[in-house]
Formats: C-alpha cells, sequence, structure tokens
C-alpha cells in the first residue's frame, strides 16, 4: 500500500480529468460524445505498442536493482527514454496518412458526417502531442520501477487541473478565445502533456546525477529493452485493437450505443485503475524478490494483492449494479427525452454487465502484472492474445450481426474473456514456472559505484 497510493492518486487525477473531459465534450451532445470516444480509442491504441515497449524496462529495473545493479538498472532507464523519443516522433510525422486511415474507418459506423469530421480532427490533434506523452511515461515508468513513486504522483497532480482548465477554455471559447469543440479537447490534453515533461524533467533534474558512462546507448541493451517490451506492444495493440473492433460492431447499432459504450469505458475506471495501482506497486516488489531470489517474498506480495484487490473490486460490482442508472446518467445527453431513456437503460445494463465481471478482472489486473515482473512476459503475452481474439471479438460479433443484442449483451460477453483469462492467468502462478524467467544474468558482475534511484 505505500508503494500503491502514490500510483493510486496518479491513476484518481486521470480518472478525474477523463469524467471532466467527457462530461465537457457530453455537452456537444451525443453524437459528438461517441466521435470522441471512438477517437479516444484509437488514440489509444496508436500509442499501445510503444507504451508497451516502454513497458519492457520494469522487470529489467527491478531485478537488477534487486541484485544490487543500480547503474544498470538505470541505463536502461535511459535506452527506454531514447525509445520514446523515436517512436513519438514517427507518430508526429505520420498524423497526417494515420488520420486518414482513421476516417475511413470511422465512416463504417453509424456516425454521421459531422460526427466523423469530429472524431477525425480529434484523432489528428492527439497524434501530433503524443511525443510528450511518451518521454513523460517512460521517465514516470523508471521511476515507479525503483520504488520512487511520488515523483510522478506530484506531476499528475500538479497538470491534470491544467488539463481540464485549458480543455474548458478551448472547448468553449472563454477568456476571449474561440471556442474549437472538441478539437479543442485534444489540443488542451496535448498542452497539459507538455508542461507535465517540463515538470518532471524540473523535479528530477537529472543532470544533477547523470555521468558519461550511463548516457552511452548500447546496441544490446537497447535490444533488451525492446525485447522485454515487444511482447507488452504486441500483446497491448492486439488486445486494443480488439477492443477497437468491439466498439466498431458497437457502432453498427447506432450512435446512442456508441456513447454509452463510451460512458461505460469511463466509468470502469472507477474500479480498474485503482485495482492497476496496486498490482502495479505489487510488480515493483515481486521484480525485486525475482532480483533477490526471494520466490517465497514473490508469493506473499501476490497473495497482499489479492487480500486488497478482491474485497474492492466486489464493493465496486455493488456499485455499479445499484447506481448504474445513474452513473451513466451523468454523461448522458440528449435533447429527444425517448432517445435518453433508451440511453439510460443501457447504461444501466452496461453497469450491470461491469459488476457481474469484476472478480474476473481482480485476477487478470494481479497475475498479468506479476507475471510480467517475474520476467514471464511471453507466456502472458500470447495467453492475453488469444483470449481476446478467441473469446470477445467472435462472441460480440455473434451478439450484434447474429443474435442482434445490444450494447449491454456485448459487455456481458466480455466477461467470459477476463474470467477465463484471470483463472489462466492463476494457474500459470501457481505452476511456478515464472520462477524460471528471471532477466538477471547470475554471473553478472555488480557495479563498482553503484547508481541510486533519482529522488530530487
Amino acid at each position: 500500500m505505500r508503494l500503491a497510493w502514490p500510483i493510486g492518486v496518479s491513476m484518481l487525477s486521470f480518472t478525474l480529468k477523463g469524467f471532466v473531459d467527457m462530461l465537457m465534450v457530453g455537452q456537444l451532445g451525443t453524437d459528438a460524445l461517441g466521435a470522441v470516444g471512438f477517437a479516444s480509442i484509437a488514440t489509444w491504441f496508436a500509442v499501445t505498442f510503444p507504451w508497451g515497449i516502454l513497458r519492457g524496462q520494469r522487470p529489467l529495473i527491478s531485478q537488477h536493482i534487486g541484485a544490487g545493479e543500480h547503474e544498470k538498472a538505470f541505463s536502461f532507464g535511459v535506452h527506454a527514454f531514447a525509445l520514446a523519443f523515436f517512436c513519438g516522433s514517427l507518430l508526429l510525422i505520420f498524423a497526417g496518412p494515420i488520420a486518414e486511415i482513421f476516417r475511413n474507418f470511422i465512416t463504417t459506423t453509424e456516425l454521421g458526417g459531422d460526427a466523423v469530421e469530429i472524431g477525425t480532427s480529434y484523432f489528428h490533434i492527439r497524434l501530433q502531442w503524443l511525443l510528450p506523452t511518451l518521454l513523460t511515461f517512460a521517465i514516470a515508468e523508471y521511476l515507479r520501477s525503483t520504488g520512487s513513486m511520488r515523483i510522478p504522483m506530484v506531476v499528475d497532480l500538479l497538470v491534470h487541473p491544467l488539463n481540464i482548465l485549458f480543455n474548458w477554455v478551448l472547448i468553449f471559447g472563454h477568456f476571449g478565445l474561440p471556442a474549437m469543440g472538441a478539437d479543442g479537447a485534444a489540443l488542451g490534453t496535448g498542452l497539459a502533456d507538455l508542461i507535465a515533461l517540463g515538470v518532471i524533467v524540473y523535479v528530477v533534474k537529472p543532470g544533477n546525477k547523470l555521468n558519461r558512462k550511463t548516457l552511452v546507448l548500447s546496441w544490446e541493451r537497447m535490444r533488451k529493452v525492446f525485447i522485454y517490451g515487444i511482447t507488452g506492444g504486441i500483446q497491448f495493440s492486439l488486445e486494443n485493437l480488439s477492443f477497437l473492433s468491439i466498439t466498431w460492431i458497437v457502432g453498427q447499432t447506432n450512435a446512442v450505443a456508441l456513447a454509452v459504450h463510451q460512458a461505460g469505458i469511463q466509468l470502469v475506471h472507477l474500479s480498474l485503475l485503482p485495482a492497476v495501482a496496486v498490482a502495479d506497486a505489487g510488480s515493483v516488489l515481486i521484480g525485486k524478490f525475482v532480483g533477490e531470489l526471494d520466490w517465497e517474498g514473490a508469493k506473499r506480495t501476490v497473495r497482499s494483492i489479492l487480500q486488497i484487490l478482491v474485497p474492492f473490486m466486489s464493493c465496486m460490482a455493488v456499485v455499479y449494479l445499484i447506481f448504474g442508472r445513474e452513473l451513466a446518467g451523468v454523461f448522458l445527453h440528449n435533447d429527444d427525452p425517448v432517445a435518453l431513456e433508451n440511453a439510460l437503460d443501457l447504461g444501466k445494463g452496461v453497469m450491470a454487465a461491469c459488476a457481474f465481471w469484476q472478480l474476473g478482472d481482480a485476477l487478470q489486473i494481479t497475475f498479468r502484472f506479476c507475471l510480467r515482473a517475474a520476467g514471464d512476459h511471453i507466456w502472458v503475452m500470447w495467453t492475453g492474445i488469444l483470449c481476446t481474439w478467441l473469446l470477445s471479438i467472435p462472441l460480440c460479433w455473434w451478439v450484434v450481426f447474429v443474435y442482434e443484442g445490444d450494447v449491454a449483451m456485448v459487455w456481458c460477453m466480455w466477461g467470459a474473456e477476463i474470467f477465463a483469462g484471470g483463472f489462466i492467468f492463476l494457474w500459470r502462478w501457481k505452476s511456478g514456472a515464472w520462477m524460471k524467467k528471471r532477466v538477471v544474468d547470475d554471473g553478472a558482475e555488480l557495479d563498482d559505484a553503484p547508481f541510486h534511484s533519482i529522488e530530487p
């Protein structure tokens, strides 16, 4: 919990930022909410591959710190930062062509012409501002891998309110600025991410502690970061492609269903992000214990994570089940009272489905993070991909195109993949195969001058 609470605060501020963003965009109507929601998912899909690669530094850093090799751990962080710069630059250069591909894709849904333009423009602007996002994430991920959780938290607490302010000003045109609509939400988020990069660099002040040895890029270490990260990049990309595909399937019904789907995504963050914070903190401990060859310490950490997540997510299931309609109503606005009533009923069904799979999500989140931290990243990748594409996509396709069900039924089918994956990951951990996946070379010599984790 000591490691988790700063991550939890960051996640809470991130959730609040997303809530307020969608509340503001929701004032523009359900079509705009559906379009921006679709574009947000596409933006996340575009960033998942580099994000997954950057996550590859986690086991390398935490396990080398556990083995006492602090300077080598920092060097892996430097290499991850270089990869972040490369990936962000590519997204900036090719933002235009990628946005055109998205335009062709979104026109295949039930969104109207205006909504297509809103979503495409939002997506294009977001792509242009992802470079500072990735650079900030690379630094924050290194800090969290070393156990320095509070610096990213402080940055989030400073910058996320600015994001809300920028969006409010730019969307609705306050302080004499023109109203930009959904484009203002994209630009406001980009400006906030740029400020976040400046703040985290200023707070950390890495120039005070760098030496030439840690800044030299090695192809061997770059290859290691890439190898341990590419499994996450592939898995997250294919899983988010499936998520984008499910959103497209929902979009084949009507624009209201797409808006309800987006509202459900925002609301599920109430349980998902705190759970991720706890598992993320636990993964740092597991990496350290594996580096120390302390297998019992790693097992105790997993039990501790579950002792926190199972009661928490069970309580959230009750909240979703009882207050689902009211929660969905926070995001849904429509001038047609009949359409609004239909949207609220769908929202209630979506949140009931979300309540159903909370326990499965607790297992998925716990064991995915723990297995990856132990170095069992290839097995996690294939299991996650197969569960998603063999269960989620076929079931959701069947619901919409064969059974002719609604978005609430789609979310029910999602539960099958979540529970199946959760129990499979649990079985893998129980098997003990992860104990053979340690990433530290047993014969490696400790550095003469260990480089300690950065603190301001």
